[in-house]
């Protein structure tokens, strides 16, 4: 059965897409009025045993976490990730968009 989690990167935090168990979907860039703030990766789940390495910078600390995937919201379909995207952009309006990055 096909999983796939959804991953941001932000300027505070940064989400290590560089994974074995892991393949890259799409990314979306998520801008606000017009400043980018986030990017939200959709990435499918070959090996439930795998971590996601988080890292954040922070009062010139630098921490690193790495979290389960099983700690992820996980979706069956892709479509399910798209529905999951829409809900966390917000409606679509002037002030906020959200944009499929070129990789």
């Amino acid at each position: 059965m096909d999983q796939y989690i959804i991953l941001t990167n932000k300027e505070e935090y940064q989400t290590d897409l560089n994974n074995e168990g892991l393949e890259v979907i799409e990314t979306y860039d998520y801008y606000f009025f017009d400043h980018l703030k986030a990017k939200y990766t959709i990435a499918k789940v070959h090996d439930n045993s795998i971590k996601i390495k988080l890292t954040e910078e922070k009062n010139d600390k630098v921490y690193v976490n790495r979290v389960p995937v099983k700690f992820f919201e996980t979706f069956e379909k892709l479509e399910e990730a798209h529905d999951e995207l829409r809900e966390l952009s917000g409606p679509n309006s002037d002030s906020s968009q959200l944009k499929l990055a070129a990789n």
